[in-house]
């Protein structure tokens, strides 16, 4: 009664409008809106990307269904014409002018199979698990950026059927890429046994053929990204964001994720999150580092400390995941901002998007090499990226 005409109008006003946003938020999904009006997904969120493909890719389930066949016996009198080679690189110039190469050094055109991403890789390999010159090694040649399925996830593939004992023919992965510094230097090679840039020449071919040998015939390799273990309870995170509600629930979700509330590092400020991530530094390396990062203006910093990890060739070096969880991850997802982060949770986020983060991260994890069995490596022509002899640092 003490309001005005003009007083009761707004208060209906604001009453209405409040009613109104409780009755979307009742009638929206769980997950959280994911399209506008016009059937376009917001961008930023997991329907941004294509429609996800089964984490088992049908070529895997195939060997998987194999009926277990017994280990064909090793010919250790390795010869190049009776090798079978999987090439997967989607442009067609650099398929030509590498097949070109594996002929001069001895390969025969109808023992190299063809493809051009990962999936087709897959396939070729479990082909030839029953087929072609099963005493003899196989050769898998990865490009990197690939449609569908890249090389790294193909390299990990290849690897999780290894570890499964699921191979009758356990391939030697090579990677051929344009970005094979940053493989070689940032990622630690991942889940390949050599990397070489791209093109390729003879001369890099008769170094590869000579490892391909000793891993043939005396077992000598590297330990790959694959055989690293990745569990949610052993994952050190850092939740940090300036808004206590937000980063308390960032930090529930995961909790219930199976992530352990003692390795939890929580931060309200940029300093807090510099020194949390300087004291996860002298941590156990074999334990991913994980920070969840509400307040995006503290992004450039967790970058720059990076790069600074990086310029000082530190060994040991943690990386940190990076995961988005401000309330503005669907705008920050079209900026420029996105290259700051590795995943994004949305505003309205559920334990699916939760654990759809954890497989990101794990896939991130195990196509990383720079797990802590590598410290005894001699690093020494590691910078090199135009010379395979930095491999043998590997062997």
């Amino acid at each position: 009664s003490r309001l005005g005409s003009s007083g009761r109008r707004k208060e209906c006003s604001r009453l209405s409008l409040l009613w109104l946003l409780r009755r979307c938020r009742r009638s929206a999904p769980r997950d959280g809106p994911t399209m506008d009006p016009d059937g376009r997904p917001f961008a930023g969120q997991r329907s941004d990307v294509p429609p996800v493909r089964p984490r088992t890719p049908s070529p895997v389930r195939k060997v998987l269904d194999m009926s277990a066949a017994p280990m064909p016996a090793r010919d250790l009198d390795v010869q190049i014409q009776n090798i079978d080679v999987i090439y997967a690189e989607d442009e067609e110039v650099f398929r030509e002018t590498t097949i070109i190469e594996l002929l001069k050094v001895g390969f025969l055109r109808e023992n190299i199979h063809e493809a051009d991403n990962g999936l087709g890789a897959l396939e070729h390999l479990a082909r030839l698990q029953v087929e072609g010159h099963v005493t003899m090694p196989l050769l898998v040649l990865l490009d990197v950026r690939m449609p569908g399925m890249d090389g790294r996830e193909c390299a990990l593939q290849i690897q999780e059927l290894v570890k499964k004992r699921a191979l009758r023919r356990e391939p030697f992965t090579v990677c051929i890429s344009s970005i094979h510094r940053q493989v070689t230097i940032d990622e630690g090679k991942g889940n390949f046994q050599v990397v070489l840039p791209k093109p390729i020449n003879k001369h890099f071919l008769d170094e590869v053929l000579d490892l391909l040998r000793r891993w043939w015939t005396l077992g000598y390799g590297r330990q790959l990204s694959a055989w690293k273990t990745f569990d949610p309870a052993l994952l050190d995170v850092i939740a940090a964001d300036c808004e206590p509600v937000c980063r308390l629930a960032a930090v529930a979700a995961f909790t219930r994720a199976g992530v352990c509330s003692a390795s939890v590092t929580e931060a309200d400020d940029e300093d807090e999150l510099v020194d949390a991530l300087v004291a996860a530094q002298d941590g156990d390396p074999s334990r991913p580092l994980v920070v969840l990062l509400g307040t995006v203006a503290w992004a450039p910093r967790i970058r720059g400390f990076v790069d600074e990890l990086k310029s000082e060739q530190c060994r040991r070096r943690r990386e940190p995941f990076v995961v988005c969880t401000s309330v503005d991850s669907d705008r920050i997802g079209t900026t420029n901002a996105v290259e700051n982060y590795h995943a994004f949770m949305p505003k309205t986020f559920a334990q699916a998007d939760v654990n759809w983060v954890l497989e990101f991260c794990r896939l991130w994890w195990q196509t990383r090499g720079d797990a802590p069995a590598n410290d005894n490596d001699d690093d020494s022509g590691s910078e090199s990226g135009h010379s395979v002899a930095s491999v043998m640092s590997d062997y």
